[in-house]
């Protein structure tokens, strides 16, 4: 089982790991339990597919979806503290396609200016500060 480690964007920088949960040769599922106190529905969510068109191209899907749990104050009155619900879910994702005939080289500068795009300025004012691009 293959486990991925990706990191967070807090002042000291947290490690997540998730677990794969789920594989098949189109799709892959990897889960973070640990985050959140281990709630299942606080759970993060990383998913990888790659599939092929009949024409030969490629498709490749990423998605990350990051829940915040709502924040349980007290008991029921019945001697234990409910688990959280749910608030809302930040989500993230790309689709990378590859014409059958793009090269190695293609394929990788996609891939790296992709990477770029999403560490560049313009996005992260528009992702910390709703600034619109401009």
């Amino acid at each position: 089982m293959t486990t991925l480690t990706l990191t967070d964007a807090a002042g000291t920088p947290v490690n997540r790991s998730y677990l794969l949960v789920q594989s098949t040769p189109d799709l892959s599922i990897w889960k973070d339990y640990v985050t959140n106190s281990g709630y299942p529905n606080g759970a993060g969510v990383a998913s990888l597919s790659l599939k092929e068109n009949s024409n030969g191209t490629m498709r490749l899907t990423g998605k990350l979806v990051l829940p915040t749990l709502e924040t349980v104050a007290g008991d029921t009155g019945l001697g234990f503290t409910p688990a959280p619900t749910k608030a809302y879910e930040c989500l993230g994702s790309f689709d990378l396609v590859f014409p059958a005939r793009s090269s190695l080289q293609n394929r990788k500068d996609l891939k790296a200016m992709t990477i770029d795009l999403m560490s560049d300025a313009v996005v992260t004012a528009a992702t910390e500060t709703f600034v619109h691009p401009s």
